[in-house]
């Protein structure tokens, strides 16, 4: 039952985990889910075109048939692969066709590590090398600096990877001067990993459907503090400073 929030999640095509955002949500909070285009290669031409697409913008329209709180783009590589600001870009599209507060999964992982006030960030990331760049300098442009980098080199099959890939990528991208480790791509499972990676790094590792689902609560109104779903979750309530 939707008593305390309704969530939207605007979802690639391709996407094949949707368990892992109910699995972020705590009491109260429901997630409507629709998809949308996505390309059938991973070149960065090829993710410009997805973050112009109107289809994001028809999407975030067609959920509101069901009366939500917020609405998340629920693609990195699609929300940071025109660098600063071309998130921004889409959300004020998707508020435009939608009315309610809206966020990516890119902006999403910029406000998160802001919470958690972290600026040296190891990535690991299942993309091809000239995707995981653009995601290296959207970080960089917002702030943050990037210590290490550690990429999987992915066409296709993303959502086929085991947990335990994402547990073994993140922890060699790991350095000792990181801050926190961001795991990217919304298509890549980390639900199961993130308190134990934690455990063994020692400090905060940031998942993208983590991200994307934290702060679709934040813009909801809902602040959970919740044990295993990684530091993020143990925040409760933000000090309002985040956009």
């Amino acid at each position: 039952m939707s008593w305390r929030a309704r969530l939207g999640i605007i979802y690639p095509a391709d996407g094949a985990i949707d368990d892992e955002f109910w699995g972020f949500v705590p009491k109260g909070v429901t997630v409507h889910i629709t998809r949308f285009w996505a390309p059938d290669d991973q070149r960065v031409e090829v993710f410009e075109a997805q973050a112009d697409s109107l289809d994001i913008d028809h999407a975030a329209g067609y959920l509101m048939a069901i009366p939500l709180d917020a609405i998340a783009y629920a693609c990195t590589s699609g929300s940071f692969i025109r660098g600063l600001g071309g998130d921004l870009e889409i959300i004020e599209r998707m508020e435009k066709a939608s009315g309610v507060p809206c966020t990516t999964t890119s902006t999403a992982l910029v406000r998160a590590a802001q919470a958690l006030q972290v600026k040296r960030l190891a990535v690991a990331a299942p993309y091809p090398a000239p995707v995981t760049e653009r995601l290296s300098t959207f970080l960089e442009q917002n702030g943050f600096e990037v210590t290490s980098i550690k990429l999987l080199g992915l066409a296709e099959g993303i959502y086929l990877q085991p947990v335990g890939e994402a547990y073994r990528l993140a922890k060699e991208a790991n350095t000792p001067d990181a801050e926190a480790v961001i795991i990217s791509c919304t298509n890549f499972r980390t639900l199961e990993l993130l308190d134990a990676m934690e455990q063994d790094l020692g400090k905060p590792v940031i998942g993208a459907v983590q991200a994307t689902v934290w702060d679709s609560l934040r813009l909801a109104g809902v602040h959970p503090r919740c044990e295993g779903l990684g530091a993020l979750f143990r925040l409760g309530r933000d000090l309002g400073t985040l956009g």
